[in-house]
Parts: structure tokens; C-alpha cells; sequence
């Protein structure tokens, strides 16, 4: 999992940086990144990342209401 984390962090950095070379907002390769990286593309990420996104989302969605 820490693996997979690092690799995440790494690979978005790089992707924002080429997006920041092409003129376009940092946010662009970090989301490209997830998408590409993510279950519907390549299936590069653990599972148990994914799980732990879904139980985040969830908490901090009953946080701001």
C-alpha cells in the first residue's frame, strides 16, 4: 500500500509539472494521473487504497454538512 502511495504522489507531481510546462493549471496531471493510474485505465493501484478513498469521501462528506 505505501508503495502505491508513493507511486501515486510521484507520478502526479510529474504530471503536474509537464501540465505547468504546457501552460495548463498543476490540478490537470494530478487528475489525469488518477484516472489513468486508477481502476478504469490501468488497475495500477492497490485495492485497499481504494477502500480507504471510498471510507474518506464518506466521512468528510457528513463533516461539511
Amino acid at each position: 500500500m505505501l508503495t502505491s502511495l508513493a507511486f501515486i504522489f510521484l507520478v502526479g507531481l510529474s504530471m503536474a509539472a509537464v501540465c505547468q510546462r504546457l501552460k495548463l493549471p498543476r490540478i490537470i496531471g494530478m487528475l489525469f494521473t488518477g484516472i489513468v493510474l486508477g481502476p478504469y485505465v490501468l488497475d495500477l493501484l492497490d485495492p485497499s487504497i481504494l477502500s480507504i478513498s471510498a471510507d474518506l469521501r464518506r466521512w468528510l462528506s457528513l463533516s461539511f454538512c
